[in-house]
C-alpha cells in the first residue's frame, strides 16, 4: 500500500487517553481450518494431539499470567485465570474430543465446530457483553488451533513507543505486548469490554477497539495518533496535529496521576458529607478487584455470566460454590446478587421467543413462571451469604405483587434450608427501581423492601420509549430528560421516607456531566465499573451537596434535557470543567 493523505477512522472508545506513535502491525485474522475425516484407527491418535495442543496452550497462558509481574496480576489475571478455565471446561474440551470419536473428524474441525456452537447463543444475546464473552471464547479456541497447527505465536518486535494495530488480541497476546513500549492500541473487532480494553484500562493505555477496515486503511511505520475519548484514530498526521496530540496525551497523564495520588482520600462531598462508590462487576474473578481497589461493596453483581456456553442454569450447588467464592474473597464487605437478568437485550433463555423481547418474559417475571429455576439460584445466594455479607436483589420489578410473591419465594427458600439443617444467611431483600411503574409505585414498594437500586439504563429506556440497541434511535435516550429526573426524585423521596437503602448502579452514576443532579436527588451510593471509582470519586468530591439540591430542584422543573445540561454545565463548570475536558467532553 502506498501511503496518499491523512486518514481518520472511528470506532468505540475502550480506554481513555491520547497517544502519538508510528504503527506496529498484528494481523491474526483466523487461518482456514483443515477438514478431513480420519480413519477409525486414527481416532484415538487425534484425541491424543487435540489434548496434546490444549494442554500447550494451557502451559503458554501460565507461562505468561507468571510473567507479568504482581501489579499487572492484580488487574489482569483474573483475566488469564478465567481463559484457562475455559481450557478445562468439558463444554469445550470433552465435547471436542465427542465430535472426533462420533464423527470421525480432524481435530481442527472438532474443535472449530464446538467453538462455534459454544459461541451461537451468546452471540445471538442482544448485549454486547456476552458478544464479548463469544470474543474470548472465540479467542481461546484459536489460541489451540495454533498449537494444532504447529504455528509458533511470534510478536512483533517492540523496541519503541508504538501505537499497535491489530485484528485483535488474545489474552495472552494482549497480557505481552501491553507490557512493552505499546503507547496506544487499536483493534479491528473488540468491544468496550472484552479483555482487551479491560487490559487497556488497567495499563492506562489508550485504546480504540472496533475499527472496521483498519489493517486494509495503513501500513507499518506510518505515524498514528489514538484518540480514547472520542474513539477516532487519525493515520498519517501532520506535525501541528501530532503536536496537539503529544500535547494532550501528557495532560492526561498528570490528570489520571492526580487522581491516583487521592485514592486514599475521604469519600467526602465539598461541603463535608459522605458519600460511597461502590463496584459493579460480572466475573467471579473480578472480586479479587474490587478487594484490591479498596472498594465498599459490590452493589451490583450480574450472575447471568453463569450461562455462557450452557442452555440452563448451573444447579444449586454450582452456583452455591460460585457466589461463596465472591462472598469470601470480599468479606466483610457486601455483595448485591442481583438475580438472573435474562431474555430480552440478555441471553437467551429456554422461554419461547416473543415479537417485542423487551415486554416480553424476562428478568423477574421468567424467574416467577419458573419457581424451580428461580429455587435454585435463591438457594445458592441464601446459602452463600453463611460465608460473609450478601444482598438479593430483583430485576426488572414492575408491580407490588412480583416483589410479594419473589420475597414469598425467598422466605420459603430460608424455611427450607433451615429445616433441613444447610448452612445459610437471611439476608436483606431489595430490587431494581428500571421501569417507570415501579417508580410511581415507588412508597407502595419502599414499605416491602429493604433497599432500592435503580437501574438507569433500563429506567431511560422505557421512560423515553427509545431502543438503546437502535442506533437510529439511540441518541434519544437521554438521561438528562425531566422525566427520568421526575422518577429518580419520586424513588429517593420513597426510599428516604421509608429509611431504607438507595443507591445507583446505571450509567448514569458514571456519567460526570449529570453527578451533580444525581447526588442533588438524594443519591449517595453509587455503584459503577472499577475503571470508572476513581473519576466519580472525584466529581462527588468536589461537588457542593447543598448547591447540588438547589440545581436539582431547578432541573426537575426544566422542560428538556438540553435545559437540565446547560444548567449543570452553568452551575458547575469551575468545579469539574477540568475534569470534563480530560474526559473529552465538550462543556
Amino acid at each position: 500500500m502506498t501511503a496518499s493523505g491523512r486518514i481518520a477512522l472511528r470506532g468505540i472508545p475502550a480506554s481513555h487517553g491520547v497517544a502519538v506513535g508510528p504503527v506496529v502491525m498484528l494481523d491474526r485474522r483466523r487461518g482456514p481450518v483443515p477438514r478431513h475425516s480420519v480413519e477409525p484407527h486414527e481416532v484415538a491418535s487425534e484425541v491424543q494431539r487435540l489434548r496434546a495442543a490444549i494442554e500447550a496452550s494451557r502451559q503458554e497462558i501460565e507461562a505468561v499470567r507468571a510473567s507479568i509481574g504482581e501489579a499487572a496480576y492484580s488487574d489482569y489475571g483474573p483475566i488469564l485465570e478465567a481463559h484457562l478455565l475455559m481450557h478445562r471446561d468439558d463444554l469445550l474440551v470433552d465435547a471436542a474430543c465427542r465430535r472426533i470419536e462420533h464423527g470421525r473428524i480432524n481435530a481442527e474441525w472438532a474443535l472449530r465446530r464446538t467453538v462455534d456452537e459454544l459461541k451461537a447463543p451468546l452471540e445471538q444475546a442482544g448485549s454486547g457483553y456476552f458478544r464479548e464473552r463469544a470474543a474470548d471464547v472465540e479467542h481461546v479456541g484459536e489460541h489451540i488451533r495454533r498449537h494444532l497447527l504447529g504455528e509458533r505465536s511470534v510478536l512483533p518486535p517492540v523496541d519503541a513507543p508504538s501505537i499497535l494495530v491489530a485484528s485483535d488480541l488474545s489474552p495472552a497476546d494482549a497480557a505481552r505486548l501491553l507490557r512493552s513500549k505499546i503507547r496506544g492500541l487499536v483493534t479491528a473487532t473488540g468491544g468496550a469490554t472484552g479483555h482487551t480494553a479491560l487490559l487497556a484500562r488497567a495499563l492506562e493505555i489508550p485504546a480504540v477497539v472496533g475499527v472496521v477496515g483498519v489493517l486494509a486503511a495503513v501500513d507499518a511505520g506510518e505515524p498514528a495518533i489514538v484518540d480514547g475519548f472520542s474513539g477516532e484514530v487519525v493515520f498519517r498526521p501532520d506535525a501541528e496535529e501530532v503536536g496537539r496530540a503529544a500535547s494532550r496525551a501528557s495532560r492526561h497523564m498528570t490528570f489520571v496521576r492526580g487522581l491516583r495520588a487521592r485514592h486514599d482520600s475521604p469519600d467526602v462531598t465539598a461541603d463535608g458529607l459522605p458519600f460511597e462508590v461502590w463496584a459493579n462487576i460480572e466475573l467471579p474473578a473480578e472480586a479479587a478487584l474490587v478487594a484490591h481497589d479498596q472498594a465498599p461493596g459490590v452493589g451490583l453483581y450480574r450472575t447471568e455470566f453463569l450461562y455462557l456456553g450452557r442452555e440452563e442454569a448451573p444447579d444449586e450447588d454450582e452456583q452455591t460454590r460460585v457466589y461463596t467464592d465472591v462472598v469470601s474473597v470480599l468479606a466483610p464487605r457486601p455483595v448485591v446478587f442481583r438475580t438472573f437478568d435474562l431474555g430480552g437485550d440478555k441471553l437467551p433463555t429456554h422461554a419461547a421467543p416473543c415479537a417485542n423481547p423487551a415486554l416480553g418474559l424476562r428478568a423477574i417475571r421468567l424467574s416467577l413462571v419458573d419457581p424451580e429455576f428461580f429455587r435454585g439460584q435463591v438457594r445458592a445466594i441464601l446459602r452463600a451469604a453463611a460465608a460473609g455479607s450478601a444482598k438479593l436483589m430483583f430485576p426488572l420489578v414492575s408491580t407490588l405483587t412480583e416483589l410479594r410473591d419473589a420475597r414469598a419465594l425467598v422466605d420459603q427458600c430460608a424455611d427450607d434450608l433451615e429445616r433441613e439443617g444447610v448452612a445459610f444467611s437471611r439476608v436483606p431483600i431489595g430490587l431494581m427501581i428500571e421501569v417507570p411503574s415501579a417508580a410511581l409505585m415507588a412508597h407502595a414498594l419502599a414499605a416491602e423492601a429493604d433497599f432500592f437500586s435503580v437501574g438507569t439504563n433500563d429506567l431511560v429506556q422505557y421512560t423515553l420509549a427509545v431502543d438503546r440497541g437502535d442506533a437510529r434511535v439511540a441518541g434519544l435516550a437521554r438521561n438528562l430528560d425531566p422525566a427520568v429526573l421526575r422518577l429518580l426524585d419520586m424513588t429517593a423521596r420513597a426510599a428516604d421516607g421509608a429509611s431504607i437503602g438507595l443507591s445507583m448502579c446505571g450509567d448514569m452514576a458514571s456519567d460526570p456531566v449529570a453527578l451533580p443532579v444525581v447526588l442533588g436527588l438524594g443519591y449517595r451510593r453509587l455503584s459503577v465499573a472499577l475503571s470508572a471509582r476513581p473519576l466519580v470519586r472525584e466529581v462527588a468530591r468536589r461537588v457542593s451537596l447543598e448547591r447540588a439540591r438547589g440545581v436539582a430542584e431547578e432541573a426537575l422543573a426544566a422542560g428538556t434535557a438540553e435545559e437540565v445540561r446547560a444548567l449543570l454545565i452553568s452551575a458547575f463548570a469551575s468545579d469539574l470543567g477540568d475534569l470534563w475536558r480530560e474526559e473529552g467532553i465538550d462543556a
